[in-house]
């Protein structure tokens, strides 16, 4: 398992904590995900809290995309980096960022990545976009599917301020093995997309599917 750095490992430290005592924090399949080598999480996406929540599950760092914006922030700037996120810019198709994570994931990396694209609104899975699948492809990354339950709850889209004791759940599942492949068809890009939105539906409680 790579060691994750100092900061990284206080910031992980710090978030289990706070997530265990504002939101009676859980865990489940976390023995799951790969100790080392590429992986993708591949994740529902309800809230804010999302990547903490996810990342906080695991000892092994994980890498998230974050809005390139923030990361022009004089504190963030020098934060963000330390905790191995990777700048997007939004709604630009950005493929630096895609890069980064091809990246990332050849280093031997974990990359989190929520494939609906944006947070969904009403709580229910959104279809997924075969991004997630063509970074797996590329790599020869195990994807992960992972479900967080209770994050809409606890930071609601569209609130400033987040809600003590909504409890929040994280279940890891199963990794689904992907073959490393420079050339794929449409077809396995959306065969494979399909089969990790159908793993991350089996994991979700009926309200969320």
């Amino acid at each position: 398992m790579e060691r994750p750095n100092p900061v990284y490992r206080a910031a992980w430290l710090l978030a289990r904590f706070l997530l265990h005592l504002l939101f009676g924090y859980r865990v489940e399949g976390a023995e799951k995900v790969p100790e080392k080598g590429p992986v993708i999480l591949a994740a529902n996406h309800l809230s804010i809290l999302d990547p903490i929540a996810i990342g906080a599950g695991i000892k092994r760092p994980v890498s998230f995309l974050a809005r390139a914006d923030v990361f022009r922030l004089p504190l963030l700037s020098w934060l963000l980096p330390r905790l191995y996120a990777i700048p997007v810019e939004r709604g630009t198709g950005d493929l630096s960022a895609i890069k980064g994570a091809i990246r990332a994931l050849e280093k031997g990396m974990a990359f989190g990545i929520f494939p609906e694209g944006t947070r969904s609104r009403s709580g229910r899975l959104q279809p997924f976009k075969t991004g997630v699948a063509a970074i797996a492809y590329r790599t020869g990354s195990p994807v992960v599917p992972v479900a967080v339950i209770g994050t809409e709850k606890a930071w609601p889209v569209g609130r400033k301020l987040f809600r003590l004791r909504q409890p929040i759940r994280v279940v890891y599942g199963d990794p689904i093995p992907v073959p490393r492949k420079t050339k794929v068809t449409h077809q396995e890009l959306e065969n494979l997309t399909r089969e990790i939105e159908a793993r991350v539906r089996e994991l979700l409680p009926p309200h969320n599917c």
